[in-house]
């Protein structure tokens, strides 16, 4: 996915927004006619201004911090926020990390771990000098300052999508998309931290196939201590992306080649359709949740480049769901989407989950420039 990133990154580097609105030094102008009230019912806007890639972790103080990637006029920034009501608002920006022009700074996610430090991951790229890197930045004092911690991975061909998650032991998972070992392929791989992300194992290969490009990893723990990581692939022509997933039996330690079906698109012809970007999380009541971005409710008119996925200057990501399947047996079979915001030419995209300790469940997505929340509980209804 490195073409469609560099892409969306160079366009996003020299306007802020992608889709239908435009944006005027991070803040959004809206279309003729349209407020923030047509959104689908209960959604909360989590900053005004332009961002993208909203991720969110409940602190122990039963706060949420959310944090996001965004625009400056000197370059990109990545921010924070903290809501002490659910979700429904959100109060002052912090600043997290910024850079100049021509770095891809984004991906931020969050992690708090059991002394009360919260770490956060990102992506730190500079595409143009062919080098990339995932940083881990960690905070004392509930995300008023921030410092670099640790560098995760570098390297020279493609680094995306870090994501953290704290093991009962209390070491660190870190997942990310890769292109080290694997370019023009992509594979995602872990490593794993002893010391509250200071220092990093070298990595352990999660995901791969040859002619795919395995990215965007999403990763739960299933009661059974099973790990569980959804991805995007490219392993299903004609199909552009469909939702795969790999299992561990052991900590994360090994990974069995075996690559399960989650979702493929649904569309009325088929063809290089897509659903990619998932996110997935297990509720208090024991279901899986998993999110993801799909084109496959765009109306198709052959030779057209809003509407046609063959078309050269076809981008999925103008046209993207907000869609979310649910599980009840562990993630061997997967309902039919709901969807919940987006489609084509107003997409919803980048989107995240997050599991709350009194059993509601956070969807989160960026939206005509911005980013966005909305409580729901597992079975999909609004709060």
């Amino acid at each position: 996915m490195r073409c469609v990133r560099v892409f969306l990154a160079m366009l996003l580097l020299a306007s802020p927004y992608f889709g239908s609105v435009s944006v005027v030094f991070g803040q959004e102008e809206a279309r003729p006619g349209s407020t923030s009230n047509e959104l689908a019912a209960g959604f909360h806007p989590i900053h005004e201004g332009y961002a993208a890639y909203p991720r969110v972790v409940e602190l122990t103080d039963g706060e949420l911090l959310a944090t996001f990637d965004h625009r400056t006029v000197a370059g990109r920034a990545i921010g924070s926020t903290r809501s002490s009501d659910g979700g429904r608002t959100w109060g002052e920006y912090r600043p997290l990390s910024k850079d100049a022009g021509g770095v891809d700074l984004a991906n931020a996610f969050p992690l708090q771990l059991d002394d009360g430090t919260i770490l956060v991951a990102c992506r730190r790229n500079r595409p143009a000098a062919s080098r990339y890197r995932l940083e881990v930045h960690a905070s004392n004092d509930q995300g008023r300052s921030w410092a670099l911690r640790s560098i995760l991975a570098e390297g020279r061909k493609g680094l995306w999508e870090p994501l953290l998650l704290l093991m009962p032991d209390g070491t660190i998972q870190a997942y990310y998309a890769s292109e080290e070992s694997s370019h023009p392929d992509q594979t995602i791989e872990i490593r794993v931290s002893t010391d509250r992300g200071k220092t990093w194992s070298t990595p352990t290969t999660v995901a791969a196939k040859r002619g795919s490009r395995d990215g965007m990893p999403g990763v739960t723990r299933l009661p059974s201590g099973e790990l569980l990581v959804v991805f995007e692939a490219q392993d299903m022509p004609p199909f552009r992306f469909i939702l795969r997933a790999v299992r561990s039996n052991d900590g994360g330690r090994t990974w069995p080649n075996h690559r399960e079906l989650v979702y493929r698109p649904s569309a009325p012809t088929s063809d290089r359709w897509s659903a990619g970007a998932p996110a997935i999380v297990l509720t208090r009541s024991g279901s899986l949740l998993a999110a993801f971005q799909t084109d496959e409710r765009v109306s198709y008119h052959r030779n057209t480049r809003e509407n046609d996925p063959r078309h050269p200057n076809y981008n999925y990501v103008r046209h993207t769901t907000l869609a979310v399947i649910r599980s009840d047996d562990g993630g061997k079979t997967w309902s039919k989407p709901s969807y919940l915001l987006g489609g084509p030419g107003d997409p919803a995209c980048w989107n995240g989950l997050y599991s709350l300790r009194d059993g509601g469940v956070l969807v989160l997505t960026t939206h005509r420039g911005r980013v966005w929340c909305k409580r729901t509980d597992n079975a999909l209804s609004e709060d």
